[in-house]
């Protein structure tokens, strides 16, 4: 480990600055974001993380910008923070989160107020029964496979096997889960934006899944004699 390394803020020593700065304990964090004491306690000590979409809404309960929890110092960033302002990322480079089923690459990590999330992630489930439960968080959500062959599992539609260069595009508050389907690493971008789409269009996807199951649940027709 070098000295980088070990000066580089984490996702627990971010949680202990933004509670040293609000002078809560432990039970004070635990009221106001719903994380348990046990929890908060073993991720400030590097002993459990968080996915994704505990982390947005993690962020949203501290009424933080998401780019607060890669980072142990406060800032208030500027008034217009997007005229101007670039992110360069060399190697292996940004914040880093291992949660066991996936590890994420935050890029960009210090930028506040971005209109999408850039996300490097290196997939280790093998199963959705690795899952305590499938992700899910509002917005849209795009994923593009770097290395190795990868299978989308959602609430929706059926298991999709997607290979080096293929992508796909989904509403993200429908549940899901990528897997890695070889026996070598597998890895892709993801963006995430958190724009909601109208309801109407959010419940297309549902309802078509739903009249096809209905389909075939149905007992079929007694024929004519």
């Amino acid at each position: 480990m070098t000295s980088k390394d070990r000066t580089r803020p984490t996702l627990g020593s971010a949680l202990r600055s933004i509670r040293n700065e609000r002078k809560w304990s432990l039970a004070d964090a635990s009221a106001k974001t719903g994380l348990s004491t046990s929890s908060w306690s073993k991720i400030e000590n590097g002993q459990r993380s968080l996915t994704y979409d505990k982390l947005i809404s993690l962020a949203k309960a501290l009424d933080v910008d998401v780019t607060r929890l890669f980072s142990d110092i406060s800032s208030d960033g500027e008034s217009n923070p997007h005229v101007g302002r670039r992110s360069v990322h060399r190697g292996a480079d940004g914040f880093v989160v291992d949660t066991g089923v996936y590890t994420y690459r935050y890029l960009g990590e210090e930028l506040v107020r971005k209109r999408f999330l850039p996300v490097v992630m290196e997939l280790h489930a093998k199963s959705v029964e690795d899952f305590e439960e499938l992700l899910r968080h509002d917005g849209d959500e795009f994923a593009y496979v770097l290395e190795g062959e990868v299978e989308l599992h959602t609430e929706v539609y059926a298991p999709l096997k997607l290979s080096v260069g293929d992508s796909v595009y989904f509403d993200s508050s429908v549940r899901h889960a990528y897997l890695n389907k070889t026996g070598s690493p597998a890895k892709i971008l993801v963006i995430a934006c958190e724009a909601e789409m109208p309801a109407q269009a959010r419940e297309v996807p549902r309802a078509k899944a739903a009249a096809r199951k209905a389909a075939h649940t149905q007992p079929p027709k007694a024929r004519g004699l």
